[in-house]
Parts: C-alpha cells; structure tokens; sequence
C-alpha cells in the first residue's frame, strides 16, 4: 500500500505545472515524501491492526457482558462515550499541532535540501552556522509542537484510565448490588462481566499512543493527497489537445501579457508581438530579467499568458496535446541539468530509440564526442548526481547534444553555449547554425557573437521589443544593440602592441617563460614595488618552460600509478560507526533531568497492573461475604474510592511520563538532525563526490533516521517502562503468593526473551541492507529537484518507472523483514494463552494438593496474566526498537564522520597579501584517480594583480579556484598563498580572505539582504547598497516592492539568471576580500551589464589578488597576466597583447568572438 502511495505522490508531483512549483519548495515536497510517508506508514501499518485488535475486543467484552447480565453491561457500556469523547478531544488538539509541526518540519527539510545542492557556496562563505541555525530555528519551531501534542495525548490517555478505574469501581459496586438482590445469581458472573470489560476497555486505553500516531498518519496523508488530487491547469499527462500532422514551425507571440504566479505585482511581458517564420532563427537580446526566457517558457507551456497568445502554425499553443508539443520543442537551458546516470542514458533521456552510432554523431557535432572518449568508460561513464563529474562547458555540450538528438521541430536555445570556451563554441555554434537550417529557431545570448548569423535580432526591454533586424541593420541604426556590440568588442593599443613586438623579437623560444614570469602590465608595473613580490615572483623564475609541457606526452609511470592510488584512498569506504541504545543515551545530555523525571513517573504509572491485580483479589475475597450483604457492599464502596484514587495517580503520572518523554525525544531529535546536517556542511568535496553520499541520499536519511531513532525515547519508551513496572511487579506479587507458579511463569518470559532476541538479529541485518540498498529516495529528490526539465523532455513516464523500480526493490526487503516481525507479534500476543495453559494446569495442581491457598494462587495467577498484557502491549514496538539502532548507526555515521580538509579553525591564520603560486601541482578527482586534471601545473600571481585563466572546458580551469577554497587538497606539488601552503594555514580563516562567484551562481530562500550577507554578522545597510551598486543590481531591485528584502526564492527562482548572476557579485564584493575569485562571473549578464560589472570589477580589484575564469574573453582582454591551459598544463602566458603577438592558441579563440562593426 505504501509503495503505492508513494508512486502516487511522484507521478502526481510529475504531473505538477510550473506555477506550482513556485509556491513549494522541493525541499517541503521531499519532506512530505520521507517524513510523512514514514507517519503514514507508522499508522497503517500494525498500528491499525492494534487499534482494530483493541475495538474487536470492546466488542466481545461488551457481547459477553450483555449475555451474563444485561443491567450491569449496559452500566458498564457507559465507558465507551466517555472514552469516545476523550478520543475526539484528543484527535482535535492531535491535528492542529501535528499540522504546525509538519508544516514547520517541512520548511527545515527544505533548508536541508537546497543548503547540501549548494554546499560548496556555504562553505566558501562560511555559512554553515547560519545555515544551520536557520534549520535548527524552523525544527524547534516544530518542536514546539510536538511537545505540545505530547502532553494533549498524555492528558486524555490519562484522563480515559481515570474514567475506566472509576467505571471499574462502580461496576464492582453495581454488581455487587446486583448479586446481594438476587438478580445476578452467582458472584462469578460479576467476576466475569468486570473482568472482561476491564480487559478490553483496558487495552483501549494502552493504544492512546497508537491513537497518536494514526491522528498524525491522518494529518500527513492530508497534505499527501492534496498533491496527489490536485490536477493542474497545465497538465502534462492530459491527452486532449490538437496533434497537427505537419508543422511548418511559424512562431507568433501576440500582444502577450504576462506575470508571475508568486510576483503578480511585477509584470514581465506588456503587450510582446513577435513573429518567426518557418525555418528561420531569431535571436532575442537584452538586459537581463526583460523576458526573453520568459517567452521561452511560454512557447513551452511551462506557464500561460495573461491575455494574448502564442501560436505555432496559427495554433494556440493551449489547444495542442501538451506531449506533442514538447516533443516537436527542443529545449537547452541556461543552466544544463543532466541526470546521476550514464551519458549514455542521459542522451537516451533525449530520445530512447537513439542507437549509439546516433549519440556519437549529435556528440560530434556538440564538440563532446572527444572529451567522452577520454572518460575511465567512454559513454558509459557515470557522471553523478546533477553531472558533478563533468565540468560547466562539458556539462553543456551533453545537454545540447541530448536536445539535437531528437531532431525538433523548433529549437529553442536559452543561453545554450555560455558554459563553452571559444573554440568549443565556436564548433558547437557551427554545429547549431546547420542543425537550425530547416527548422524554426529562437536563440536567447548575452554572448553576441553566438548569434550574429541570424535572420532576426530582437532587442527586449520591459516586456516588449524595442529593435528589431539583422546584424548589420541593428548595427547601422545605432542603437541599443549597437551599444551592446561595442561593449564586446576587443580592444588593442597599436602603441602598445608596437612596443610587445619589439620587446618580443629579443626571445627566442626558450624565454618564452619570461615573458609568463615577467607578468607586467601597464598597470601591474606600477606597483611591482609592494612589499615581497619581487621575492615571491624570483621563487618562481627556474620553472620548467611551457614548451617542455606541451611536448612531453602523459605515458603512465609507476609514478603515475602511486599518484592514482594515494587519490583513490580518498573513495575508500569511511569506518563505520556502531552504535547501541547506551549510545543514544550518552547524547542526551541536558535531558537526563526530563529523563529521569520521566522514568520514574512511568514506573509509578506501570504499577497500574500489578494495583488491578491487588485490588481485583481484594474484591475478590469481598465475595466471601454474600450472606453478609452489608459487609460485602462496605467493602465494594471502598474499593470505588480506592478506584478513583488509582485512576487520579494513573491520570497523573501518565501526563507528567508523556510530557517528558516527548520533551526528551524531540529534543534528541532536533539535536540528531542538526548534529548530523552541520557535520555534512563541514565535508570536503570528496565526500559528496562519493555516489553513496549523494544529496538526495543524504536528505533522505536527515529526514528518516532521527524519527527512527526517537523510538527510544518517545512514547514508545515509556509504554515499555510501563511494562518494566508491571511485569517486575507482577512477578514479584507472583513470587510473594504462589513461588511454584511463579518460576514457571517467569521461565516461559525467559524463553521468550531469547526468542526475541533471535528475532531481533535477524530483523537488524534486514534493516540495515534496507538502508543501504535504499535508492528510492535517491531517485525521487533528483526527480523532485529537475521536474520542469523532466517534463519539458517528455520523460515523465520513464522517471516515475524508475522510481517504481527502486521502490518494488524497497519493497522486496521490507517484505522480508516483515515476515520476521509477524512472527515476532504473533508469538507475543499468543504468548498470554500459552502462559494460561501452563500456570492454570499447574495451579489447579497445586490446589488440589492444597500446597497453598486458593485466594493466594488466585492472586499469583492474576499477577502472571497482567504479566503477559504488559509484554504483549511492549512487544508491539519491537520492531521499532529494532530499526532504532539501525537508524541510529546510520545517523552517527553523519555526525562523527571527520572531513578530510581537518578541522576549520585549525591551523595558522597568517595576514592574506594575495601572491599565489601553484607549484608543480598534480591532481585528479578522487571518482577518476587515472585521469589526471592537473600535471605538474605551474602559474603565478602577485598580489594586486587580475589572472585570467582560459581554455578549453574542462581543462582544469574551474579545479583552480575549488583548490584555492580548499574544496579539494592538491595531491602532488603545493599550492601556496604568500610562500605558506595553504593546508597549514586556518581554512576558515583563508576563506574569510577570499570570495567566490561560481560558474552557476547558488542563491537561498530568503531575502536578497540574507543571501548578499551570508557568513557575515551585521553588515551595515550602507555597505551592502555600496557592493549592490557596484555589481549594477541596483537598477533591478527598484523594480521590486520590497527591494533588498525581496524573497528570491527557491535557489533564486525568483529572479533571472542576470539578476541572480548580479547578487552573487555583491555577496563576493560585501566581503572587501583580498582575493576574488570569479568563475564566469558574468556570463549570464547581458552586455551593458557585464560592461557595468565589468567596470565596478575592475574597481572593486584594486589592492587585491583577482583570479578570474570567463569563455567571453572581452571581459578578461586588460588583465595583467592570461594564462591558456589545456591537457592540465599551462600551454600560454602573458598579457592580451603578448599573446595576440604569439598567435597561438589565444589568438584563435579571439578570432572567433571578435565582432567587427
């Protein structure tokens, strides 16, 4: 039933449309799906069949009760409004809280999910503290709570055994009437009526706790089927819709309207009319966030218009079937998502009738064919979670050679060769140019070059087109786009390059190592005179030359093979930590005191069966006085008072035990969770690399392992201490009365002890080859997390088969452990009848004998049957205990597992002055240790100077700046900051020195202020409008109702990739680093804001170290040094105009991105 369920809720989340997305975040989506399956499947699984067990017995007890007496049943059926009361009250009071929980619960899984997707942006900042205080915020929210429900279910599951000692009193009372006025006839038939409804209303009561966990079943599968029952407007697996036979592939956008769903304040299109023609390409421009992959997004249907439409061949794109107009639509995106699977699979995403012949031809032509033949296994390469194994440019490639493959009919292209270097895009934007011929084509690039050959360019700005023309007309009116193109064009000093020429004719081939060390610009030059530079730059002069590099071919050497294996030692499987029930313990320090409050009030609550036995015998001896009516009802007066004063110690105790084991097991819980998640953001990168630690893995056991492990400690617990008490109790009465009973009773609980234990091995191993094997989770986050590109490729029924398959997997194991927990609780619950047999043929012995007296034996008998209800009633969370110390190792595995990088703090924390040097630096990823990234690379910078590193994709470009953050160590050479080794030195403190803007900029739920202020501690509003101005993000946010305190959204999906691009610049400038590292830093800018940034960049790197990395080489043309690198060398080095002189390979790739007016 649950793995129905489960497929159920992700084909209903498959089915979901855009608009919705918006307003739930993937992270509450997994939530839903970990946390409150686990509630759901807790109630519907022996929970119910306990709850159905304890109403089957009311039942017959009230049945039988009817049948010996109907005037005492009928007084005694009077418990079962009372109780239905109290369980209404409860289930009201249940319901809201475990509705604020969830909701509260949810909001910090999202946290979770999104913090360990951008990791490595937390940890450049050094966010993880906030990170991890704004989920430990939201988790005591819900905490709270939970708490709160706690006390609700002790107090009216005390308040019910009240009512039922009283009940039990009175009825006693009644019967006994009954009996003294003859209408009962025998005192046995009181005995009978009593005892049967003690016995069923009794365990009744017990199951309060279960109740508590059906309320939150029922709460969470509300939410549940909400999603599941909810059909969007746009609905991808509807079938209505027009299929047309032919497309011709004419595009018109008429007077479009458009907002979105989550910003009705800000409207995005006013009033858009474009027309494409059939088989021609227009390319759409502007400033970032004006549209124009808005418009895409509505060809696609991913939303609708306001007013207007938009038509293919004349037809509203609303009346054609959803999936033939997907189909006929291929997509790439601004930001590529590629799926943990092969890149043979991943291309099959593309279209799975594709042979392999057919991936090679589209590879080719998306220049990806020859990096996939140098992968450990070719097209067969795993390449994780979101394509982590793969570089940016390399990542790109796959996703469009994954769109050509299914030959579309309109081919969108949103920023489609961003990623790429120039020579990579210069192939790949040939390879698109010949694709396009024939079919429709609307392009969307900051990069201008990429789009000069169309047939169309169309300017945007506020939602309409402002220009409109080719390349050459837009160029000649003078305009906007003029501006733009002007704005990318290189620059060149003929002075300057004179004076290079001349310079240049003084080395021959083997100083050209001079010229990489000589590092001098115009600017540079005038402050080479900064205290040790010139020290620093002499360590590096006797280097090996670049020709030495490019000539030497890489021939694995034994070496080689030893620098495979220390790297692959990074992969090896972590220690794993064991951990037992004593372990849970010793980490609730702070709750002991709760702790033992709790306990003890649970012993003194489970004395109430040991009380039933005393005070049943007591009124059991009561009827010796039949003839003696006034003597028999003094006494069955007594005992009414006496069961009252037991139900008032019941009622209390039992509130007091519940309120503190739910203070203990909640806090437990918010301390797991938070322990375990701040561990995770302090890993290095190897750690996440590793399959096993893949995010959606990682998420999934934050969200199931805690609840798992608060078995120990919630109400579960205190049921068992319940039983403890009685069970002790009982024996002991037992021992005191009648010691020949008592052996053999006690000796059958021994029995069964062991079998449980045996029991309870077996269902460990089951458990933790469930864990282990679990990659239904797994799938379901990088479903949850990628959906729009899952449905915009058409692929929705493959992904939900996917996860079908992993979850008959899930269900295979859960199977065999279940076979192993019915066998557990059918030998419990039977174990009374068993126990019956062998102690009532003993004592009717011992009778006979007349070894003891029969009120004695009697007493004894009963001690032994209450006996074996606190077992029975405690065996039912066997499992649970069972599964807690799984979780619990799993759980102690993330908080205890140290990070290779050491401990943050450690180390020395030197003043950073900015020279930088990679010495002979060797390293490959710890997934692929014999395909080396880095061989013996070596580049200088001095402080105060701008490197720019360029390349082909994945070259090692972007490995640079994750080593200088110290997201990898180097495993050959060194790297050093100011001569020290930066592994010696404080990583928290060398990333306070530095600041990142990554090739895909991570934002987080939260404001814009929150985000540009991560790591960082009261930054004065001044300060964050300062570095908002400089990254030219204060024109945008205007534009916004709430400015600086606008939500972005989830991973920024509020903003535009600019504009997300624009805040990411201002969290690196608020910092005032002394080194900045830009990886395409603004490539997803539009050209007049690039040049903006541009300039506030070059402002903003005065007096510090700036390491860029930019495929748009305008951007990095005044840069002090450039240095090529290729094949994990450095291959060229030296200003613009030095390597312009070279003619090398610098020189091509300017060649291919130069727009001449």
């Amino acid at each position: 039933m649950m793995t129905q369920m489960r497929n159920r809720y992700i084909s209903s989340i498959l089915r979901q449309n855009a608009g919705w997305f918006d307003k739930n975040l993937s992270g509450t989506i997994t939530t839903r799906l970990n946390d409150n399956m686990e509630r759901i499947q807790d109630g519907i699984g022996d929970k119910l069949g306990v709850l159905i067990r304890g109403i089957s017995m009311v039942l017959t007890s009230v049945i039988i009760s009817l049948v010996y007496e109907w005037r005492l049943a009928l007084m005694m059926i009077g418990l079962i409004p009372v109780s239905t009361i109290c369980m209404t009250l409860l289930s009201r009071f249940l319901e809201k809280s475990t509705a604020d929980e969830l909701e509260k619960v949810g909001v910090a899984g999202a946290i979770a999910e999104e913090s360990l997707m951008g990791v490595r942006t937390i940890q450049a900042f050094n966010g993880q503290e906030e990170m991890v205080a704004k989920y430990e915020k939201h988790l005591n929210s819900g905490k709270k709570h939970a708490i709160i429900g706690g006390f609700w279910s002790g107090f009216f599951g005390g308040l019910f055994f009240f009512w039922l000692m009283a009940f039990m009193g009175c009825g006693i009372l009644y019967g006994g009437y009954l009996l003294k006025v003859g209408i009962i006839k025998s005192p046995g038939d009181v005995f009978i009526i009593v005892m049967a409804m003690l016995l069923g209303a009794y365990f009744l009561g017990l199951i309060s706790p279960h109740l508590m966990v059906l309320l939150n079943a029922r709460v969470s599968a509300a939410s549940i089927y909400k999603t599941i029952d909810r059909t969007p407007k746009i609905d991808p697996y509807s079938k209505a819709g027009k299929k047309m036979d032919k497309v011709i592939g004419k595009v018109i956008f008429q007077n479009v309207h458009f907002r979105y769903p989550t910003r009705k304040e800000a409207k995005v299109l006013n009033g858009l009319n474009l027309t494409v023609e059939p088989g021609t390409s227009v390319a759409l421009v502007g400033h970032s966030g004006c549209g124009k992959s808005t418009s895409v997004g509505l060809l696609t249907r991913l939303y609708e218009p306001e007013e207007g439409s938009v038509q293919i061949d004349g037809v509203d794109v609303r009346d054609l079937n959803m999936h033939w107009l997907r189909n006929i639509v291929g997509i790439v995106q601004q930001e590529p998502i590629l799926f943990n699977d092969t890149i043979h699979n991943n291309l099959l995403i593309g279209n799975p009738e594709a042979t392999r012949e057919k991936m090679i031809e589209v590879c080719k032509m998306a220049n990806a064919h020859d990096f996939i033949e140098k992968m450990p296994k070719g097209y067969d390469t795993l390449i994780g979670d979101g394509g982590v194994q793969l570089s940016g440019g390399q990542k790109q490639r796959v996703a469009i050679a994954r769109t050509l493959i299914r030959d579309p009919k309109v081919l969108l292209l949103d920023e489609a060769t961003s990623a790429l270097d120039a020579q990579s895009e210069s192939i790949v934007q040939s390879a698109l140019n010949n694709a396009a011929k024939g079919r429709t084509t609307i392009m969307i690039a900051h990069r201008l070059s990429t789009i000069r050959e169309a047939d169309k360019i169309v300017f945007f700005e506020k939602g309409v087109i402002v220009e409109a023309g080719n390349h050459e007309e837009l160029v000649a009116l003078g305009g906007r786009y003029y501006d733009l193109v002007k704005a990318q064009q290189f620059k060149s000093d003929p002075d300057e390059i004179a004076l290079e020429e001349e310079q240049a004719d003084q080395f021959d081939e083997f100083d050209k190592p001079v010229v990489f060390n000589r590092q001098v610009s115009v600017r540079s030059s005038r402050s080479s005179g900064r205290s040790g530079s010139e020290e620093f730059r002499r360590g590096t002069l006797a280097n090996h030359s670049f020709d030495r590099f490019r000539k030497v071919s890489h021939v694995p050497t034994a070496e080689d093979e030893a620098f495979a294996l220390k790297v692959k030692e990074t992969m090896e499987k972590d220690e794993e930590v064991t951990a037992g029930y004593l372990d849970i313990f010793k980490n609730a320090q702070g709750n002991y005191l709760y702790m033992f409050i709790g306990v003890v009030a649970a012993l003194i609550r489970g004395l109430d069966l040991p009380t039933f036995a005393l005070l049943f015998s007591w009124v059991f001896e009561g009827f010796e006085f039949v003839p003696y009516g006034g003597k028999m009802m003094h006494r069955f007066a007594m005992s009414v008072i006496a069961h009252c004063a037991a139900g008032l110690g019941i009622w209390f105790f039992q509130t007091l035990s519940t309120v503190m084991f739910a203070i203990v097991s909640e806090n437990l819980g918010v301390r797991f969770r938070v322990a375990a998640f701040r561990n995770l953001l302090y890993q290095d990168a190897a750690y996440f690399d590793n399959p096993a630690h893949a995010p959606g893995s990682l998420i999934t056991r934050l969200a199931s392992d805690p609840p798992s492990v608060k078995a120990v400690v919630d109400g579960r617990m205190m049921q068992v201490i319940y039983a403890f008490a009685a069970v002790v109790a009982c024996v002991t009465i037992g021992f005191i009365n009648c010691w020949q009973v008592a052996i053999l009773g006690t000796s059958l609980i021994a029995f069964l002890g062991l079998v449980m234990a045996g029991l309870a091995f077996k269902i460990t191993l089951l458990t933790i080859e469930h864990m282990e094997n679990d990659d239904a989770g797994k799938v379901a986050i990088e479903i949850i997390e990628n959906v729009k590109t899952i449905q915009l490729l058409t692929r929705t029924k493959r992904f939900l088969k996917s996860y079908e398959n992993e979850s008959k997997k899930r269900k295979r194991t859960e199977l065999r452990k279940s076979v192993f927990e019915a066998i557990n609780y059918s030998i419990t619950q039977n174990f009374m009848y068993y126990m019956s047999c062998f102690c009532f043929a003993l004592a009717i012995r011992i009778i006979n004998q007349g070894d003891q007296p029969v009120d004695k034996t009697f007493r004894c008998l009963m001690a032994m049957m209450l006996c074996c209800e606190g077992i029975i009633l405690s065996a039912q969370f066997f499992p649970q205990f069972v599964g807690a110390k799984s979780a619990a190792g799993q759980m102690f595995n993330l908080i205890y597992r140290k990070p290779q990088t050491g401990d943050l703090r450690a180390g020395s924390t030197p003043e950073v002055r900015g020279n930088i040097l990679f010495e002979n630096v060797k390293f490959s990823y710890p997934q692929r240790p014999h395909q080396p990234v880095m061989k013996q690379l070596q580049w200088t910078a001095l402080r105060g100077q701008t490197v720019a590193l360029v390349g082909p994709s994945g070259s090692g470009k972007s490995t640079c700046i994750g080593m200088l953050e110290r997201f990898y160590d180097v495993t050959g050479g060194s790297l050093r900051i100011d001569g020290q080794d930066i592994t010696t030195m404080s990583l928290y403190h060398l990333r306070t020195q530095m600041a990142l803007v990554g090739q895909e900029p991570r934002l987080f739920v939260g404001t814009i202020r929150e985000n540009i202020c991560l790591g960082l501690k009261d930054v004065p509003l001044e300060k964050i409008n300062q570095a908002l101005e400089l990254a030219n993000a204060n024109r945008f946010l205007g534009n916004l109702p709430a400015g600086i305190d606008t939500e972005v959204g989830e991973k920024g999906g509020q903003l535009s990739g600019g504009q997300k691009q624009r805040i990411a610049i201002a969290r690196a400038l608020v910092r005032d680093p002394k080194i900045l590292l830009l990886d395409e830093a603004t490539s997803a800018l539009d050209s007049e804001s690039e040049r903006a940034v541009q300039e506030a960049l070059d402002r903003a790197r005065e007096g510090r170290t700036c390491i860029t990395i930019a495929h748009r080489l305008s951007s990095i043309q005044n840069s002090d040094l450039i240095v090529y690198i290729d094949d994990g060398r450095v291959q060229e080095a030296g200003t613009h105009n030095e390597l312009m002189h070279m003619k090398g390979k610098y020189f091509d790739l300017i060649k291919k991105q130069d727009l001449a007016i």
